[in-house]
This record gives structure tokens, C-alpha cells and sequence, in this order.
């Protein structure tokens, strides 16, 4: 049955790195005429937000990083996602932001 081997099979999806640290969020200010990008980050992998190819490609643009990509399951994707998800809810292990002003 092909649609069993769905959690099994591995797909790739990509991470945003910046030196040590792993992208896990950003937004957006206009601050006196300018516009302010946030870029959060964090040294445990284990919480970066995994991103397609072409959304990776633009945010390494933004904020300087480089793309990294992965291969997993979609079990282990779902997973990534969840820990990303709960780390955004609480954020109490460490963050480290980046501002980029245009």
C-alpha cells in the first residue's frame, strides 16, 4: 500500500544557519520611515523552523545566513515542526536576534 510508506519515506527540507545558530523567527517594523527586519535564532537545531527550498534561499538573502538542508522522514518532519511550534509558545531557552534595517 503506497500511501503507508508516507511517514517512512524521506523528503528534504531546509534550515537557515547563521555562524552556530538556527533561524527560528522574524518580523517586521517600520521604525521612523525605515523598515526594521527581526531575525530570532537559537544554537539547538532541535527548534529551527524547517522551511521549502525557495522560502530558505530568500530569508538567507535577508539575514546573511546560509541554507542547510535535511533529510527525514515525514514523522521526523511533523516532529521538527512540533518542537519549533512549542519553543515560539514559550521561548525560554536562549534566542539571539538580528536586526536588519533598510
Amino acid at each position: 500500500m503506497e500511501g503507508s510508506k508516507l511517514p517512512y519515506r524521506e523528503y528534504p527540507y531546509f534550515f537557515i544557519k547563521l555562524g552556530k545558530l538556527y533561524y527560528v523567527y522574524h518580523s517586521y517594523k517600520n521604525v521612523k520611515k525605515k523598515e526594521v527586519s527581526s531575525y530570532e535564532f537559537t544554537n539547538d537545531e532541535s527548534l529551527a523552523f524547517p522551511i521549502d527550498e525557495e522560502s530558505a534561499k530568500q530569508l538567507a538573502d535577508e539575514c546573511g545566513g546560509r541554507i542547510v538542508m535535511k533529510n527525514a522522514t515525514f514523522n521526523d518532519y511533523i516532529s521538527q515542526g512540533e518542537s519549533w511550534s512549542h519553543f515560539i509558545d514559550n521561548k525560554k531557552k536562549n534566542i539571539w536576534r538580528v536586526y536588519v534595517i533598510n
